[in-house]
């Protein structure tokens, strides 16, 4: 199962939706890819210290590279810096693909020909999104190029959910009214853990590590995961 992770708004958690559902499949025992698709990196930056990044990028010769593994076991197929066309893309991921369970595509915060590629490769789409104005409105834009494509919208899941503020508990009663049968109510709460284990190249699940205490928005993410594994079977 290919999954592109995808909303042409910056912001909004895809990056951190790839890397710690991921995990969370991994966690489930599923042998999961995550494909950094981006021309920034976001991904890799987040695995892997700097120097390995501009490693990768000095590496790129015109064809993709090959995956490159996370200490946590998660793989990941670095196409940021492999510029070519929309069907070289699609080849790159769908044939890394064979080899996983379950592969994530973390997408351009734009709607370039990396995205359209991710798209077509995609067997289906998970959107993420913040409660807010902006990022809502853009749901509808995102769910015509699904249907254009005829690609399956797995879900929508809500990002960096702060209960305290009132736009978000707007927002995030009116997803459901328009997006019903989109939307996994599991909302992911805003928290320090995440940017926390980006800033030490670490999944959220691994930052955490063994304290005893639940995490909110790791017991999200495992939750999302597990409504992936059903809405997919």
């Amino acid at each position: 199962m290919i999954i592109a992770v995808i909303n042409n708004k910056g912001g909004v958690g895809k990056t951190t939706s790839a890397v710690n559902i991921a995990a969370a499949l991994l966690q489930q025992g599923k042998r999961v890819l995550c494909v950094d698709m981006d021309g920034q990196a976001n991904l890799l930056m987040h695995l892997f210290e700097l120097r390995a990044v501009n490693d990768l990028e000095h590496q790129q010769n015109g064809k993709p590279l090959d995956i490159v593994h996370h200490h946590t076991g998660l793989d990941v197929l670095p196409l940021s810096f492999f510029e070519t066309s929309s069907a070289k893309y699609i080849a790159a991921i769908t044939t890394s693909a064979k080899q996983y369970d379950v592969t994530l595509i973390d997408c351009p915060p734009s709607l370039d020909l990396r995205t359209m590629a991710a798209l077509d490769a995609a067997d289906t789409i998970l959107i993420p999104t913040e409660p807010e104005d902006f990022a809502v409105k853009g749901l509808t834009k995102l769910l015509k190029i699904a249907s254009e494509k005829k690609k399956e919208v797995l879900g929508i899941i809500i990002t960096r959910f702060n209960p305290k503020k009132a736009v978000h508990k707007f927002f995030a009663a009116q997803l459901p009214q328009y997006f019903l049968q989109y939307h996994i109510n599991i909302p992911v709460p805003d928290s320090a853990v995440f940017p926390g284990a980006a800033t030490m190249h670490q999944t959220a699940f691994e930052y955490w590590g063994g304290k005893k205490q639940a995490n909110p928005g790791l017991e999200a993410y495992t939750a999302i995961a597990q409504t992936i594994i059903e809405r997919v079977s």
